[in-house]
């Protein structure tokens, strides 16, 4: 849990300089939208962690990509979005793909209710803000929403971490470094898909490429796992690469469709 919210510090200093790009203020009642889904993205955050808690990250992962089609459930309903029905069949295809690339390890992680259940709330939330960012960021000023929303993120943290996890200032100096660089990652990862939703106002298009980060992931287990990483998947997980690279490949075909529907 400490990780989680040096994630949402380092997300709030990241996009503080836009706060010094403001042209125009918008009125007093706009606030509570950025307000809004800053709340909903803590809580989705937060739920997550409850979810490897009651289950654990190979349980997890998998069910993250039902968050693709959540999205484009969402959009059509909340923002009144038309989608394609291109676009409908690559957010199908990608969680189907995810689930397929994921299998082995969700069966092992049976019988976690409450970890399916956490699991898929927090994909809710995900996909509830991810539309909301892209309907209210541009009227709101693109700039001026992140920074209000990451800033949000890391007030609720403030106020919540005696708490939650009162030893986030007191890491062991054996874990800063790698929680240093996690926190760093994931933050660039956070800040680019904000902005990316922010600018295209397309969520689920957004989430259906994102959804690509399965297929990444095999392909440098697959060609530089054991150089770079020491990493011996390739040659001990049998079937199951097998099984992965076909989800892979899933993903791959979602995003060509996603692409296509777009001419």
């Amino acid at each position: 849990m400490e990780a989680f919210y040096w994630l949402n510090f380092a997300g709030m200093l990241m996009f503080a300089p836009l706060w010094f790009q403001v042209e125009r203020w918008p009125a007093v009642g706009e606030w509570w939208k950025p307000a809004l889904t800053a709340g909903m993205i803590f809580c989705g955050t937060w739920t997550t962690f409850a979810a490897i808690r009651a289950g654990d990250v190979s349980l997890v992962t998998p069910l993250m990509g039902t968050k693709v089609v959540i999205t484009a459930l969402v959009a059509s309903g909340l923002a009144g979005t038309q989608l394609p029905a291109g676009l409908w069949a690559a957010a199908l295809l990608t969680s189907v793909g995810i689930l397929v690339l994921g299998g082995p390890e969700l069966r092992r992680g049976q019988g976690r209710g409450w970890a399916i259940g956490l699991c898929l709330l927090s994909s809710s939330l995900f996909a509830g803000t991810d539309v909301l960012i892209g309907h209210w960021a541009a009227g709101f000023g693109r700039e001026l929403f992140l920074a209000s929303m990451f800033t949000g993120i890391g007030l609720i943290s403030l106020a919540t971490v005696r708490w939650q996890a009162p030893g986030a200032f007191r890491l062991p100096r054996a874990a800063r470094r790698f929680t240093g660089l996690g926190v760093v990652i994931m933050t660039a990862q956070t800040g680019a898909m904000g902005l990316c939703i922010a600018a295209s106002n397309d969520p689920t298009g957004v989430n259906v490429i994102y959804g690509t980060r399965g297929l990444w992931s095999i392909g440098l287990i697959w060609f530089v796992g054991r150089r770079w990483f020491g990493n011996t998947e390739r040659s001990t997980a049998g079937g199951a690469m097998a099984q992965r690279l076909a989800g892979a490949l899933l993903i791959l075909t979602a995003v060509i469709v996603a692409v296509a529907s777009r001419r």
